[in-house]
């Protein structure tokens, strides 16, 4: 798919006459003559390190935030982003007085939902080349970029591209700097990947496209999170040797993991969730390996990975650190691999939940500490937002105590952009200041994708909540009750009608469970007990089935573990 016009941008910059006049200073003059140093830049940064991260704190964080936001919304979007660049003129927004992401709401600009990315794909990514439909003057093209490199602090960017335009202006060295100035514009804007939102709640994956700058991005970022997990084990002498055990595939979380612990570790070793190799040869590997860190979605570590570990002749290291991530978090899943991991001899287990989307890219949010909120390690490069949603359409953000739906913003990324895009889940708080866990002074949020998720409305989230008979069931919330019940290991629900053809027939909920027992040859008491719990919680009486544990992964397998399923058939 022809997203980006490449070739547009290379013929453009090996025109000659038209480079002479497009190299000009932000201030319209020609670079010739205008004498600028590297000074005048506006010189901040364009993303932190841990170690910056942990030393600055909110209110230098919020600052630079709505600069880039600024920057990256005048030079960026509103020039190279078709959808935006449609929304402002609809909605008769200047984006020349968009000052900060708060700014969002002040103007009344709607919030983006998956639905409207999926049926406007192209028009997602940032094209330069182009504008409604007609070749960009390459002036143009270049000094948008040179004007957002110098407002969002990118000094490095901005030196080069006014010094290569400077030598083509005065012809020293002029064939060389194009060729210079064309693969900058190629390493910015031409995708090099793609990879896929699941499309659990919208029934369709959507691809995201990745450029090599993104991937510059996703480098710095990616290791911050793995550096946050180990940071409490790493000043005794620690030293990370890590398995990503997360499924191979054209989605976020085995390649942002991927390019993490390969900066990281001092061993890695990339595997694909036993889809190359069997989960018990991959322990064998872990063993050999003497693995201590593993990153993985939670139902494949708990339901084959860390089985497959208690079973095996394993003995673990004496501090582990697994980082989950891809799903929701149930508390049973947790304590059963800290379980595992305990019996194989381990000491100290620290488990961290990681969280992000197919939308998000290049950027996360992580725990400092399993009970602990969540992290944005790379508030340079996006800023998670939580709204309230009024019956009436419109939205609000949040005060810091007040649940929200999370909304994010990119601060700088190409590729395929988001502004406003809402994800839909909730967080019961977000806060600005010190974790009184960790003590890092910026933005975090807490219980993301967790005891919240239920929450959601059905037409944010999915399948958080249900209307089954009339009633509204509460799905999340019945299968972390079910889970808990000690004779239950697994369980999956289903929302069905009780005739298929019929898309106005009765609901029915169906329960499929794995008991922990498999001895027993009867299950009457577990079936009446389960009965009775989702009967007291959302006044249903469900049919429930017992599976052994290999029919109920096979039910729910997949990229991800389909904990809820709804299958009704939907009225013509």
């Amino acid at each position: 798919m022809d997203f980006y016009r490449v070739p547009l941008i290379s013929g453009c910059i090996t025109k000659a006459p038209l480079l002479t006049t497009f190299i000009t200073a932000p201030n319209g003059m020609p670079l010739a003559n205008t004498k600028l140093k590297l000074e005048d830049a506006v010189l901040t940064k364009t993303t932190f390190t841990f170690k910056e991260l942990k030393r600055t704190n909110h209110r230098e964080i919020k600052q630079l935030q709505d600069q880039k936001f600024r920057a990256f919304i005048r030079y960026q979007i509103w020039p190279n982003h078709p959808y935006y660049r449609r929304l402002f003129k609809d909605n008769n927004v200047d984006p020349f007085n968009i000052t900060c992401i708060e700014d969002w709401a002040k103007y009344n600009i709607p919030l983006v939902r998956k639905v409207d990315y999926k049926d406007h794909l192209r028009e997602f990514a940032l094209n330069p080349s182009e504008v409604e439909g007609k070749e960009r003057d390459p002036a143009e093209i270049i000094r948008n970029l040179m004007n957002y490199s110098k407002e969002s602090g990118n000094s490095q960017q901005y030196s080069f591209l006014r010094n290569n335009g400077a030598r083509v202006k005065l012809k020293i060295g002029a064939a060389s700097a194009m060729e210079r100035l064309k693969e900058r514009l190629t390493y910015n804007y031409a995708p090099l990947q793609f990879w896929l939102s699941s499309g659990r709640a919208s029934g369709l994956p959507s691809p995201v496209f990745l450029t090599r700058y993104d991937n510059e991005l996703l480098a710095k970022n990616s290791v911050k999170c793995g550096q946050l997990a180990i940071d409490p084990f790493v000043e005794s002498g620690w030293e990370l040797s890590s398995m990503n055990l997360f499924p191979y595939a054209p989605h976020l979380g085995w390649h942002a993991v991927n390019v993490g612990l390969k900066q990281l570790s001092k061993f890695y070793t990339a595997t694909s969730a036993g889809g190359a190799i069997p989960s018990d040869k991959l322990v064998e590997l872990a063993k050999a390996f003497k693995a201590n860190g593993f990153a993985g979605m939670p139902s494949y570590l708990r339901n084959r990975f860390f089985r497959a570990m208690a079973d095996a002749d394993y003995e673990a290291p004496e501090k582990v650190v697994v980082l989950l991530a891809g799903e929701k978090i149930y508390p049973r899943v947790a304590d059963d691999i800290v379980q595992t991991l305990t019996e194989k001899g381990a000491k100290e287990v620290r488990v961290v939940g990681g969280y992000a989307s197919s939308e998000s890219k290049v950027s996360f949010a992580v725990q400092c500490e399993y009970n602990g909120p969540y992290h944005n390690l790379s508030p340079l490069m996006m800023s998670w937002e939580f709204v309230k949603l009024n019956d009436d359409g419109t939205y609000e953000f949040v005060g810091e105590d007040e649940p929200g739906h999370t909304v994010l913003f990119h601060l700088d990324s190409t590729g395929t952009v988001f502004e406003g895009f809402l994800l839909g889940d909730v967080a019961s708080k977000h806060e600005k200041g010190k974790c009184p866990c960790c003590g890092i002074d910026g933005p975090f949020f807490w219980d993301i994708g967790r005891t919240n998720d239920a929450q959601a409305q059905i037409e944010v989230m999915g399948l958080a909540e249900k209307k089954i008979k009339g009633a509204t069931v509460n799905l999340t919330a019945l299968r972390t009750d079910i889970l808990t019940l000690s004779a239950v290991e697994e369980a999956q629900i289903e929302v069905t009608k009780e005739d298929m053809n019929d898309p106005y027939s009765m609901d029915v909920l169906n329960l499929y469970v794995a008991p922990s027992d498999t001895s027993s040859a009867n299950h009457e008491a577990l079936i009446l007990e389960i009965q009775k719990l989702t009967k007291n919680s959302t006044e249903i009486t469900p049919s429930v089935f017992i599976c052994t544990f290999e029919e109920i992964l096979e039910r729910a397998g997949g990229l991800k573990f389909m904990e809820i399923s709804d299958v009704r058939p939907k009225p013509a």
